[in-house]
C-alpha cells in the first residue's frame, strides 16, 4: 500500500511543475533569431579566422506587444525595424523597444561602425 502511495504521490510531482509551465507560456517572450556580420571598409580585407562574440539579444513580448533589444557591449549604433520591408521604426541607441500594432512579418536591423546584425519574426 505504502508503495502505491508513494508512486503516486511521484507521478503528480512530475506532472504539477510540466503543467504549471504550460499555463505560462502565453507569457514567456518569444526570441527573435539575430545574425551578425562584420562590417570592413576595405573591400580586398581578408576577414579574421576567430568569429565575432558580440551579445544582442531580442525578444518578442505578446502581452505588451514588444519588441526589446538588448546590447551588452561598447558599440554605438542605432536599430531599425522594418514591417513587411517598409521602414516603420527606428532608434538611435541600440537598447531599445519597439512598439507593435498589427501583426506581419518585421525584420530588425542594427548598423554599427564594426558590425551589423539582422533578425526577424513573424507576429
Amino acid at each position: 500500500m505504502k508503495k502505491i502511495f508513494l508512486i503516486i504521490l511521484t507521478m503528480i510531482a512530475i506532472a504539477l511543475p510540466s503543467t504549471a509551465h504550460g499555463a505560462n507560456n502565453k507569457s514567456t517572450p518569444r526570441p527573435v533569431i539575430i545574425v551578425i556580420n562584420p562590417t570592413s571598409d576595405k573591400p580586398n580585407q581578408r576577414p579574421h579566422r576567430a568569429p565575432m562574440h558580440v551579445c544582442v539579444d531580442a525578444y518578442y513580448d505578446e502581452l505588451s506587444s514588444t519588441i526589446t533589444i538588448n546590447y551588452d557591449g561598447e558599440a554605438a549604433g542605432e536599430a531599425l525595424l522594418y514591417k513587411d520591408g517598409e521602414l516603420i521604426d527606428s532608434s538611435s541607441e541600440i537598447n531599445t523597444t519597439f512598439s507593435i500594432m498589427e501583426s506581419g512579418y518585421y525584420t530588425i536591423e542594427i548598423n554599427t561602425e564594426y558590425w551589423t546584425a539582422t533578425g526577424s519574426i513573424e507576429i
